[in-house]
């Protein structure tokens, strides 16, 4: 699942390297309420995804239970970046239950 949002992709892992393996991956240092404020949450949301922050040493564990880290794709740069906050934390997504 791909979501253009304001000319940016965003993608969870698994859709990210059928399309972009090229790309390089970078961290893109965000603030907590990003998310919502770029529209980002809702966009993902409309289409049965659900985001959450997971701390780094965690995030294994949540794609063990079938979370997936959530990526920006910048198709002007080709640059993939992983969303986390200045204490780590990374924006990791999981289709609805239903969805």
């Amino acid at each position: 699942m791909i979501v253009e949002i304001l000319g940016a992709l965003y993608a969870p892992l698994k859709d990210l390297y059928r399309h972009h393996t090229s790309y390089p991956e970078k961290d893109k240092l965000v603030d907590f309420q990003w998310p919502e404020s770029s529209g980002f949450s809702a966009k993902l949301r409309e289409q049965g995804w659900d985001v959450k922050w997971s701390r780094p040493d965690l995030v294994a564990r949540r794609i063990d239970e079938d979370w997936q880290v959530m990526y920006e794709i910048d198709e002007k740069n080709k640059v993939i970046y992983r969303l986390v906050l200045r204490d780590g934390l990374v924006l990791i997504g999981k289709r609805s239950e239903g969805a």
